[in-house]
């Protein structure tokens, strides 16, 4: 049985990529600091884990030695901040950078060192704020920036490995994160509707759908890419 091990995949996007590799009969070990919905879906395995607070990602070689190699590693764990950058207090900063881009560069290092001889594939969770810029985000844009970065750098490092390194960048999706937060500003809701092509945000399956394609052996011959699942947000206007 492939095995997947998902990130932050114990509620909203990260519950859905959980299912969605369930489904497809992975051995799948959610990582992150609580249980939330896990227990939800039936047989996905829950670790406990800080990951921002593991800078080796020994967590991830702990993994290794207990379910053998790991067919796919899905960083989605992050976190947001809306600020404007004249507001952002150094220790935001430093929240922002730890869990969206140190966490996720020490894990695809110690991937890539631990799968030379297995091969593997990893999906690294970006956003559109990687693409371009959001109003108040400037950190997390910056941190989303640099995953984009990081994934075409380990796509080539780890390459001679047999081992593939892709990105998904959501756009607009409905979960609870952002309905509660564009409850509180409907106009921005209809502006960001107007400019998606469809007008209807996507839904976390869809964004579960790209990590599951990209993580599996149909994306063999794709490396590098920083897939947008926005339903052309980034080219409407």
């Amino acid at each position: 049985m492939p095995t997947a091990v998902i990130t932050g995949g114990n509620k909203g996007l990260g519950l859905a990529q959980t299912q969605r590799f369930l489904e497809a009969g992975f051995d799948v070990y959610v990582v992150a600091r609580s249980r939330a919905e896990v227990d939800t879906l039936e047989g996905a395995r829950f670790v406990e884990c800080d990951i921002a607070a593991d800078r080796a990602a020994d967590w991830l070689a702990d993994l290794r030695g207990q379910a053998g190699p790991i067919s796919a590693l899905v960083n989605n764990a992050g976190v947001h901040l809306k600020k404007p950058v004249w507001d952002v207090a150094p220790e935001e900063l430093d929240r922002v950078l730890d869990i969206n881009v140190r966490a996720m560069f020490a894990a695809c290092g110690r991937y890539v060192a631990l799968h030379r001889e297995a091969g593997g594939a990893i999906v690294n969770i970006a956003s559109m704020g990687g693409i371009m810029a959001l109003p108040s985000a400037a950190a997390y844009v910056t941190a989303k920036t640099a995953v984009v970065g990081l994934t075409r750098s380990v796509a080539v490092d780890a390459a001679p490995f047999g081992i593939r390194c892709n990105a998904v960048s959501p756009g607009f999706i409905e979960t609870d994160m952002t309905r509660a937060i564009l409850a509180k500003d409907p106009a921005r809701r209809d502006k960001i509707e107007g400019r998606i092509p469809s007008h209807a945000f996507g839904s976390p399956r869809d964004v579960a759908d790209a990590v599951f394609y990209l993580a599996s052996d149909r994306a063999s011959y794709v490396n590098g890419v920083n897939l947008p699942v926005d339903g052309g947000y980034a080219v409407g206007f």
